[in-house]
């Protein structure tokens, strides 16, 4: 049943004054354009937004009352100093009403896809509430507690950061029962300044735990292993070996996967990337964990309905889409299953810049042609900042052909020059490099 609270009650969790109406509310909204009439709208103000100057807006749409930094002539304001804040004070507020277990997930890679693969598979048994997206931030947390009502049975929080402290303070407001890291790996380097501070910025997700919180570990990962020794709750392992055991891991001629994993036996999945076989078994150990005996079904369909790593067909080419973003270790993973495809013909990949790697950009853009080469890629098509970098590498490894594009629609173009052989196609890069226009050009040349 949804949640419902005063005005009254929502100036005292969040410090403001009280207003002088009476009412209750029972959602709350960040965007006039999908407030719903009686939310109560919290106005956001960044650097280069300010939701203050929607209030008509969100007064005209039927907004009950606004959390705001200055009072409005058509309806009840409470004013505070720092409208986020506020938002990140109601969510622990009322995330205390709250018992239930709370899963919250981080690592370098990966940590969406654990997110929907654990909420799928607990979904099979219950009521789950989980971060939409990637709304893993100081805004998308807070918002995604709120949506924890009394038919909540779980709760699956992503966490993300690219400074210390992030996710203490995102840890503060979820207070996690349970908490796990994919894998540690260099990403937002220019934040955090090495790997070994990455490293303690995912620990910090352990804080406010206790002894009766659980720790699931990626007993793959030397970082992750270590982090564990510190903590004096229940540690449940994953990985090759552990609790949760990959024991085999088969590509199908469908292009589907084969993953045995000791204890629950064979499960076959739409899994295109290798690397991906973790996150699965982080799911299968949470699930174990709250008395889940069937897997399979919940987990094609979490990777079906939301995995990021998709495979398209384009003409002579198998196209592995995975463009959302990108980091070294991701990069390695895509890498590998380009490797992995049994086709005929060329492997192509078309690479953006890794953002925000600091210091060491230069050097990991170079080992990433470097990778290219090793995974046997037979053409780099490097775009960006550090495309000279993933070049050089690429020909130092022994790629057949690297090249520097000046824009994601070129590479498509020498794409299709490589035709009729085809093969298969990498498409990756940082989200801010949209290197998914590589793929919208070379589906327009084979209109």
């Amino acid at each position: 049943m949804p949640w419902t609270y005063s005005l009254a009650n929502l100036a005292s969790a969040i410090g403001a004054a009280s207003p002088r109406v009476e009412g209750g509310f029972s959602s709350i909204s960040t965007d006039t354009r999908t407030l719903k009439p009686g939310d109560v709208f919290f106005a956001l103000a960044g650097a280069r937004f300010d939701a203050n100057e929607f209030l008509d807006q969100a007064f005209d749409k039927g907004a009950c009352a606004a959390v705001a930094l200055r009072t409005h002539e058509k309806g009840p304001c409470l004013v505070v100093d720092d409208t986020l804040r506020a938002l990140q004070r109601f969510a622990q507020w009322h995330r205390q009403h709250f018992t239930l277990p709370l899963i919250a997930i981080t690592g370098s890679c990966g940590k969406t896809t654990a997110k929907d693969l654990a909420a799928g598979v607990l979904g099979s048994r219950y009521r789950v509430v989980k971060t939409q997206g990637n709304l893993n931030n100081d805004i998308g947390v807070p918002l995604s507690l709120a949506q924890i009502d009394s038919g909540t049975e779980c709760g699956v929080i992503e966490m993300g950061a690219n400074h210390p402290g992030e996710i203490a303070a995102l840890c503060a407001m979820a207070q996690p029962t349970e908490a796990a890291i994919t894998m540690i790996a260099p990403a937002h380097l220019e934040g955090f300044g090495a790997i070994e501070q990455v490293a303690a910025a995912k620990a910090e997700i352990l804080s406010g735990l206790g002894r009766k919180g659980i720790f699931y570990v990626n007993n793959d990962d030397p970082r992750c292993v270590r982090i564990a020794e510190t903590f004096d709750g229940e540690v449940v392992r994953f990985g090759l070996s552990g609790d949760v055991r990959l024991c085999g891991r088969e590509i199908l001629p469908s292009g589907e996967t084969r993953l045995a994993i000791d204890p629950v036996g064979r499960i076959t999945l739409p899994l295109p990337c290798p690397a991906h076989a973790v996150n699965v078994l982080l799911a299968v150990a949470v699930g174990m964990r709250h008395g889940v005996e069937e897997f399979e079904g919940a987990l094609r369909q979490a990777l079906e309905t939301t995995a990021r790593f998709r495979v398209v067909r384009i003409g002579p080419w198998e196209v592995l889409d995975d463009t959302y973003n990108a980091n070294p270790a991701s990069m390695k993973a895509a890498l590998e299953a380009l490797e992995a495809r049994t086709i005929a013909g060329f492997r192509v990949a078309a690479l953006g810049d890794m953002l925000e790697l600091g210091a060491a950009s230069r050097e990991l853009h170079r080992e990433l042609g470097r990778q290219a080469a090793g995974y046997g890629v037979s053409h780099v098509f490097a775009y960006g900042t550090f495309a000279g970098e993933v070049v050089a590498g690429a020909l130092e490894g022994g790629c057949p052909h690297a090249e520097a594009a000046d824009a994601p629609e070129s590479i498509a173009g020498a794409i299709r020059a490589l035709e009729p052989e085809g093969g298969a196609l990498l498409a990756k890069g940082s989200r801010g490099m949209r290197m998914e226009r590589v793929i919208k050009a070379l589906q327009a040349l084979h209109q």
